[in-house]
């Protein structure tokens, strides 16, 4: 038992959108981190979100439902202060493997509570989309609790017609 009374504790990953346990269903991991590193090897940058954020010159970043890091760690190669945080510990182990020196959060993001400000927080890709549609404006207030005034929130995603 938890603190929270009858509920069962839950480990964070436990409580995910139904489109986001479909999508880890469907994906292989391994092709799918491996998928960015093909692409930046033939010549496409796979940093256009990085790019965004750091045309922004912040000093420091939270990103949001980072997943493997890509983001993060292209912006930490960039002389930027990142934060990754996730719900989903199987990507962030890639992360972490991948840049062991960036501090990466596995937490529910409308639960997250960081000790500090960022100049910008950035979900990047489809972050919102994979969130269960009722904590989506919990998420939102609570990464904007992680500005200071004048901050910004960066957040990309598809427009579904539901």
């Amino acid at each position: 038992m938890s603190d929270t009374g009858d509920r069962q504790q839950s480990r964070p990953g436990d409580q995910v959108s139904e489109r986001w346990a479909r999508w880890r269903i469907a994906v292989d991991l391994e092709e799918y981190f491996t998928r960015w590193h093909r692409l930046d090897q033939s010549g496409h940058s796979p940093h256009g979100e990085a790019d965004l954020v750091a045309s922004f010159g912040p000093s420091s970043v939270l990103d949001a439902g980072c997943g493997m890091g890509r983001v993060a760690i292209e912006l930490r190669r960039r002389g930027i202060d990142v934060v990754g945080t996730d719900l989903d510990d199987d990507l962030l182990d890639y992360a972490r493997r991948a840049d062991p020196s960036i501090e990466w959060v596995c937490a529910d993001l409308a639960a997250l509570r960081l000790d500090r400000r960022f100049d910008v927080v950035v979900m990047a890709g489809n972050v919102m989309v994979f969130c269960r549609p009722a904590d989506r404006s919990a998420i939102v207030a609570n990464l904007a609790g992680h500005l200071p005034a004048g901050g910004l929130l960066v957040a990309g995603f598809d427009l579904e017609r539901d």
